[in-house]
């Protein structure tokens, strides 16, 4: 079985999930924690967990650890903690925009200048501390503003996304550029930027796992009346297929990187194992829509409807099948 020959990457993986826990055990719970204290406020529940299991867990062990197999190199202890910092950053920025309804220019002054803005509320506080830091401390500065503008620029296209009427092309465009942003500025707070080849695959990748996160809250979405490519989708056997063909341009472009091939094989295998969670989704909503005879309405189903269950060892043995056949969609079709 393929899985065999991913061996070796999935114990590296798993290891460094593993050193990732006992970071956040040691270093980001009691600093959430301190921050708390110290500007009398406090995370959500939800927005805790999501800082310790996925930005400040998932993103550093998962994504900038791949980056720097990659490149042949190991996560330094710097780069750790500039990466779960902005694991922090990326929850509390959404804050800044649904809860405490800071204007653009109040934004941009956090973001650009942090130390000189007069921050109010916790989430400002808490985004003001980080960004000072990380302003001081990323290597290459410049280009992490520049991610941060972009990461800014596409917040405010998201807007639209309460429009029932937007369009399919700017669905596309804010779904894919806010995926490709978000796992770009990741690497540029690393001490080796992305370079613009390196800028393309990430794109590829981003926008990718951005569909991704549509597909798995769907039911939030369409809750909260949040329009995406996914809930307002039409035909889900067409949008597989381009999902796949998307896949097929990612895989060349990592293969096409400037790095061993060995790296490269075992950075595609990583970065599909994401993708392998979508395929499976994909495959059960093109199921539904086949029973059905025409387009989902998701506003009538019920939340199990739009739910789906990776731990049902059907969809685990499936994502198990696609993880290891994904990073071999080059050229060839599934």
């Amino acid at each position: 079985m393929r899985l065999f020959t991913y061996a070796g990457t999935i114990l590296r993986i798993y290891r460094d999930i593993k050193t990732q826990k006992h970071y956040n055990k040691v270093f980001l719970l009691p600093y959430l924690q301190q921050l708390e204290i110290k500007y009398g406020g406090k995370f959500k529940d939800e927005q805790k967990q999501k800082i310790l299991n996925y930005y400040g867990l998932f993103i550093t062990s998962f994504l900038c650890s791949s980056y720097k197999k990659l490149q042949g190199t190991k996560i330094s202890e710097a780069e750790r903690k500039r990466a779960t910092l902005f694991g922090i950053l990326t929850p509390v920025g959404d804050d800044l925009f649904d809860e405490d309804k800071l204007d653009i220019e109040s934004i941009r002054s956090i973001t650009f200048e942090p130390e000189s803005y007069m921050a109010t509320t916790f989430s400002a506080q808490v985004a003001k501390e980080i960004q000072t830091f990380l302003l001081q401390d990323v290597p290459h500065k410049a280009a992490y503003l520049q991610a941060a503008e972009n990461v800014l620029d596409i917040q405010i296209e998201t807007i639209k996304q309460t429009n029932a009427g937007i369009s399919n092309n700017d669905l596309e465009y804010i779904t894919y550029t806010k995926g490709a942003v978000s796992v770009i500025i990741y690497h540029q707070c690393l001490d080796e930027v992305a370079d613009e080849k390196m800028k393309a695959v990430l794109f590829l990748i981003g926008s990718l796992y951005q569909l991704g996160n549509d597909i798995f809250d769907l039911y939030k979405d369409v809750r909260d009346n949040i329009y995406t490519l996914v809930n307002t989708c039409g035909d889900f056997a067409a949008f597989r297929k381009c999902f796949l063909e998307r896949i097929q341009l990612q895989n060349r472009s990592i293969m096409e990187l400037p790095y061993p091939e060995k790296n490269k094989k075992e950075f595609c295998f990583v970065m599909n194992t994401i993708n392998a969670r979508s395929v499976v989704a994909l495959n059960q909503f093109v199921r539904m829509q086949k029973k059905a005879g025409k387009k989902i309405n998701w506003q009538q189903l019920q939340r199990n409807d739009m739910i789906v269950d990776m731990e049902k060892p059907r969809n685990f043995l499936n994502w198990l099948y696609y993880a290891c056949k994904l990073p071999e969609l080059k050229t060839k079709s599934l």
